[in-house]
Formats: C-alpha cells, sequence, structure tokens
C-alpha cells in the first residue's frame, strides 16, 4: 500500500508540473503572436524609395506602449535610428502565472 501510494503521488506530481509547463508556453507562444503582429505592418516602411524620407516611420525613434488587458499581455516597442541602420525592438510582458 505504501509503495502504491508513493507512486501514485509521484504521478500527481509530474502532471501537476506538466500542466504548469504547458501554461507558461502557451503564454510564450501567444506573446510571439502579439510581437509578430506589431512587426508586420511595419514591413511596409522598408522601401528603397522612401527610405531617406522624414515621413517613414522607421526613419524618427518612436516608441508605442499599451496593453492588451484581455489577455493580460504588455507590449511595448521602439524604432532606434544608428546612421542608416533602422532597428525595431518589440518587448512583450507576459501575465504572471497561476
Amino acid at each position: 500500500m505504501v509503495i502504491l501510494a508513493l507512486v501514485i503521488t509521484g504521478l500527481a506530481n509530474v502532471f501537476v508540473a506538466g500542466k504548469k509547463y504547458i501554461k507558461s508556453s502557451r503564454l510564450r507562444m501567444g506573446g510571439g503572436e502579439i510581437g509578430k503582429s506589431f512587426l508586420d505592418p511595419l514591413q511596409a516602411y522598408v522601401r528603397q524609395d522612401t527610405w531617406s524620407n522624414s515621413s517613414n516611420r522607421l526613419g524618427v525613434p518612436q516608441t508605442w506602449s499599451g496593453t492588451i488587458t484581455a489577455d493580460g499581455y504588455t507590449p511595448n516597442y521602439a524604432v532606434s535610428v544608428h546612421e542608416d541602420i533602422r532597428k525595431v525592438i518589440v518587448t512583450i510582458d507576459l501575465p504572471e502565472i497561476d
């Protein structure tokens, strides 16, 4: 009986730990999709004919921040310009895991 109880307890711990890892990976995948949704519209500004224009959104440093409250994600992105090299950094803060 003791051996059976130990085996069942060990299996229950495996399932509880697995559930936490699955939830964590779902949150990370959701954050990745949100980051992709922020980067996709910016691809339209990577054009040779407007690259040097001041109207190009990638031409001036800018930031955006907001909250997607339904899921608890907090996305931020910033455009940095160094000479003619432009970099977009997207940061997604994931919600806390229960």
